[in-house]
C-alpha cells in the first residue's frame, strides 16, 4: 500500500480594477497526464496526490508518477445525462488526515442536487468507502442546467457550497433569499447532524434561509479561497452578454448581493429585477460575449506556489469556450488584470496541489495540465562599479541575464539599449530585459559615489564644554572639522577617523560646524555643514576660561577682557594676593 505525507433604494458597491497588457507573467499549460473521462474538478487531500472528478460519478487519484487509480465510483447514483449535471464538485475536510471525511456535490438520477459526506476506507487510503455516504443537503432542481457544484472549506473551517439559480425561464431564484438557489451556502459540518448553521451567517434570525452566505449569482460554477489571505473569488457564468468574476474580502461578514439579474456583469439590465433597497456588489472584472472574451467563465485559484515567483498572488481563470485566459492581481493600489490570449478551450476546472501549484483539466480530451509561467526563470543580475566621486562619471553596470529565450533586448532608463552601460554618474538605473517570446523582467540597480561629502552626521554627548561629532565613512582619506561661535575664531581639527570629540567649548553657545573632505582623483573639496549648541553650566559647575588682564603692572586699576561668559572670577597677583573679584 502506498503512503503519502501531508504538508503541513438600491446602492452599488464597486471594486476598482485597472487593466494592463503586460507580458509578465507569460501563462501557459503543460501536459501532465491523460486517461480521464470528462474531468470536471481537481482537489487535493493535502498530500502528493491529486483527485480528479469525472462527471459520470467517478473520482480517480493522480499520483506523482502520473499514473492513476479509482478512488470512488458512485456512477449508479449520479444523473449525468445533461452536460451540466453529474458529479460536479469535491473537497476534503481540513482534518482529513485524521477523520478521512470528504464531500461531494452531485445531481442524482432525478436531477436534484445532493451534497454528501463520504469516508476513506479504513484499510486503504487510496480507496473510498462507497457505502459511507451521509447526506447533508438535498436540494430540488427545477431544470437540468445551472446547478453550480463547487465546494470549498473556508479559512473559518466552514463548508461553502455554490449553487446555480436552477436554470429554466425567468431565473428569479437568485434574488429570493428564502431558497438556496443562486447562492453560496455556508454550513458547519462539525457542529451538528447533518450540519449546523454558523451563528454569524447573515440571515440567521432574520428573513431568509439560514444557510445563505451571499446571493445574486447566476451559475457560480467555480469559486475558491486565496490560501494566503482567505479572500473568496467567484467566477459566475453569465447569460446573454457578459461573464464575470466577483470578489469577497476575507473580513466580510457575508450577505453580498452580486446583482444577478438586474445586472449582468457590470451591464445594467433592470433594477426592478433586484430586491428593493438592496446593496449590490458588482464584479471586479467582466468580459463580453464575443471571441475577444468568451461565453462561459471557468474560475481558478490564486497562485501561492514557489516555482513561478512572477505568478505569485495572481488569480488565474479562463473561458471554457474560447480558451482566453487572464489573471488578476490584488495589490494595495487595487486590482490589475493581465490578458494572455487563447491558451486552450474546454478547460472545465482548476485545482491546487499541496504546494500551491495550479492544475487544469480538459473535459473533452481528458487531459490534466500544470499551469506554468514561461517567463518564470527569466532573471537579470548585475555587477555594479561605483562612481569615484560626485564630480566624476566613471560608474558602470555589467548585466547578466539568465533563463528565458535568447536573443534579449535591453531598455535602460537612461536611454541605453546595450546589455552593459558605463560612464555613469551616481544614481538609480532601471532596465527592462525582453526575450524572444515576449517575456520581460525589470530590475533597478544603484550606482553610488565611492567618495562623497560626509553623510549621516550625528551630534551626541553634548555637555557645557564638549560634544562628539560622528559621520558615515564616505571614502575620503581624511577629514577637516571646523567649528566656530559667532564672532569667534574658527578652530580646525584634522582626523582620519569618522568621529571626533570637541573639547574646551564655551557653555551655552551656538556653534557652526563644517566637515570637509577631499576625494582621491576628484578636484576640490566636498563640504557638509551643520551646527550645535553647548549646554549651559549647571549649578556649582566650574569652567576654565582664558582672560586678558591689563595693564600689567598696574596702579590698582585694571581691565579684564573675554569675560562675557564668566559668571564669577577672582584675580590674584603672582604672589597669590587677592586683587579683587568680578
Amino acid at each position: 500500500m502506498k503512503k503519502y505525507f501531508t504538508s503541513s433604494a438600491i446602492s452599488l458597491v464597486f471594486i476598482l480594477l485597472s487593466s494592463t497588457t503586460s507580458a509578465q507573467p507569460f501563462l501557459d499549460i503543460v501536459f501532465v497526464a491523460s486517461g480521464f473521462t470528462e474531468p470536471v474538478d481537481i482537489a487535493s487531500a493535502g498530500d502528493e496526490r491529486l483527485f480528479i472528478v469525472e462527471r459520470n460519478g467517478k473520482i480517480k487519484i493522480l499520483y506523482p508518477d502520473n499514473t492513476n487509480s479509482l478512488f470512488l465510483d458512485i456512477d449508479a447514483r449520479v444523473g449525468s445525462l445533461s452536460g451540466e449535471q453529474g458529479l460536479l464538485g469535491l473537497t476534503f475536510h481540513p482534518d482529513y488526515a485524521s477523520n478521512g471525511y470528504f464531500y461531494v456535490n452531485y445531481t442524482n438520477n432525478d436531477g436534484d442536487t445532493r451534497i454528501s459526506r463520504f469516508s476513506v476506507s479504513a484499510s486503504d487510503e487510496d480507496i473510498a468507502d462507497p457505502d459511507s455516504e451521509f447526506n447533508l443537503l438535498a436540494i430540488d432542481q427545477p431544470a437540468a442546467n445551472h446547478n453550480g457544484g463547487d465546494m470549498n472549506f473556508g479559512p473559518d473551517g466552514y463548508l461553502h457550497c455554490a449553487l446555480g439559480n436552477g436554470g429554466g425561464p425567468g431565473n428569479g431564484n437568485s434574488q429570493d433569499t428564502s431558497n438556496l438557489l443562486g447562492k453560496i451556502l455556508r454550513i458547519d459540518v462539525d457542529g451538528g447532524a447533518p450540519y449546523a448553521v454558523p451563528a454569524d451567517n447573515p440571515y440567521v434570525e432574520t428573513a431568509g434561509a439560514d444557510e445563505l452566505w451571499n446571493y445574486g449569482l447566476r451559475n457560480p460554477w467555480r469559486f475558491s479561497f486565496d490560501a494566503l489571505t482567505g479572500d473568496m473569488w467567484i467566477a459566475d457564468v453569465g447569460g446573454e452578454s457578459r461573464e464575470e468574476v466577483n470578489f469577497q474580502f476575507a473580513a466580510s461578514t457575508g450577505g453580498e448581493n452580486y446583482a444577478w439579474r438586474c445586472y449582468e456583469g457590470k451591464l445594467l439590465i433592470d433594477l426592478d429585477n433586484c430586491n428593493e433597497g438592496a446593496e449590490l456588489t458588482l464584479p471586479i472584472f467582466d468580459y463580453p460575449h464575443d471571441f475577444s472574451g468568451g461565453f462561459a467563465v471557468t474560475g481558478g485559484f490564486v497562485y501561492r506556489g514557489t516555482q513561478f515567483p512572477h505568478l505569485y498572488g495572481h488569480y488565474i481563470f479562463t473561458d471554457y469556450i474560447t480558451g482566453n485566459t487572464w489573471s488578476i492581481y490584488n495589490s494595495d493600489t487595487g486590482f490589475t488584470t493581465i490578458a494572455y490570449g487563447v491558451i486552450e478551450n474546454d478547460l472545465t476546472s482548476f485545482g491546487e496541489n499541496n504546494e500551491g501549484e495550479i492544475y487544469a483539466c480538459n473535459n473533452n480530451n481528458g487531459f490534466i495540465y500544470h499551469v506554468v509561467d514561461l517567463c518564470g526563470n527569466l532573471s537579470a543580475a548585475a555587477s555594479v562599479t561605483n562612481n569615484a566621486a560626485p564630480t566624476t562619471t566613471n560608474g558602470a553596470i555589467n548585466l547578466t541575464v539568465s533563463g528565458g529565450t535568447s536573443p534579449y533586448t535591453f531598455s535602460w532608463s537612461n536611454g541605453a539599449t546595450t546589455e552593459d552601460i558605463s560612464t555613469l554618474a551616481a544614481g538609480d538605473y532601471t532596465v527592462t530585459v525582453s526575450d524572444a517570446i515576449g517575456c520581460e523582467v525589470t530590475e533597478t540597480f544603484t550606482v553610488m559615489n565611492n567618495c562623497r561629502s560626509a553623510t549621516g552626521v550625528t551630534i551626541t554627548g553634548i555637555t557645557s564644554t564638549s560634544v562628539t561629532i560622528s559621520w558615515n565613512n564616505t571614502g575620503a582619506l581624511s577629514y577637516k572639522v571646523m567649528y566656530v561661535s559667532a564672532g569667534g575664531i574658527p578652530t580646525l581639527v584634522n582626523t582620519s577617523s569618522t568621529s571626533v570629540t570637541l573639547t574646551g567649548l564655551t557653555p551655552a553657545t551656538f556653534y557652526n560646524l563644517r566637515i570637509k573632505n577631499k576625494c582621491p582623483g576628484a578636484p576640490g573639496n566636498f563640504t557638509t555643514n551643520g551646527n550645535f549648541n553647548t549646554a549651559p553650566l549647571r549649578e556649582n559647575e566650574t569652567y576654565s576660561a582664558e582672560l586678558s588682564v591689563f595693564p600689567n603692572p598696574n596702579n590698582g586699576t585694571f581691565i579684564v577682557q573675554n569675560a562675557e561668559n564668566v559668571r564669577a572670577a577672582i584675580i590674584y597677583d603672582m604672589a597669590g594676593k587677592d586683587l579683587g573679584s568680578l
